[in-house]
């Protein structure tokens, strides 16, 4: 799918989202689209497994709010430059989908932005163990995504997945690319 396609397609599901204070938003991510030869990719990142905090999880650039932050768009254009130092000047805002609020009770904003096919940033830095992107298509496509059973404070649980050569994409990530495939489809 071509990503001027997928920008009309949100669009049309999706009315602007103004660029405000920030209003209770704890942290933002950018949902970054690329177009990767021809066709819409998502692009993500593997955090480093030295990290207190999600461990060699598969997430998007983003992070907390900061004081300075007068939006969760400029949330996660700080935090996605801070993280692979992808230039906000290489992005385009295209919109935000429904926060997300976590089981462990966090709220985060997801920032739909397109990255200019020439962007170039970091595969590697402090937080993030590597860079990658996925086809939009494949992650369009419910075979790809499996039952993986699990625990969650003691309980057992099973949650949905997608498997990636990078590892298992799960959780709050996982929820919001269903999001933003459920609104394209």
């Amino acid at each position: 799918m071509k990503l001027e396609h997928v920008i009309s397609r949100f669009r049309l599901a999706h009315s602007p989202t103004p660029n405000n204070i920030l209003q209770g938003v704890e942290s933002a991510v950018l949902v970054p689209l690329i177009e990767v030869d021809k066709c819409t990719h998502i692009l993500l990142c593997k955090r480093d497994a030295s990290l207190r905090s999600h461990p060699s999880q598969i997430c998007f650039p983003g992070g907390k709010a900061e004081l300075s932050d007068r939006s969760a768009i400029d949330t996660a254009l700080r935090e996605t430059y801070e993280e692979i130092s992808l230039c906000r000047k290489h992005i385009t805002a295209l919109g935000q989908l429904p926060i997300h609020s976590t089981l462990s009770g966090f709220h985060i904003t997801p920032v739909v932005g397109k990255v200019q096919e020439y962007a170039t940033w970091a595969q590697r830095s402090d937080e993030v163990e590597s860079v990658f992107t996925i086809p939009l298509t494949a992650l369009m496509d419910p075979i790809q995504w499996q039952s993986y059973p699990c625990r969650y404070r003691g309980k057992p649980i099973i949650i949905k997945g997608f498997m990636t050569s990078h590892g298992l994409l799960w959780g709050a990530t996982a929820s919001i690319i269903k999001k933003l495939t459920d609104t394209l489809s």
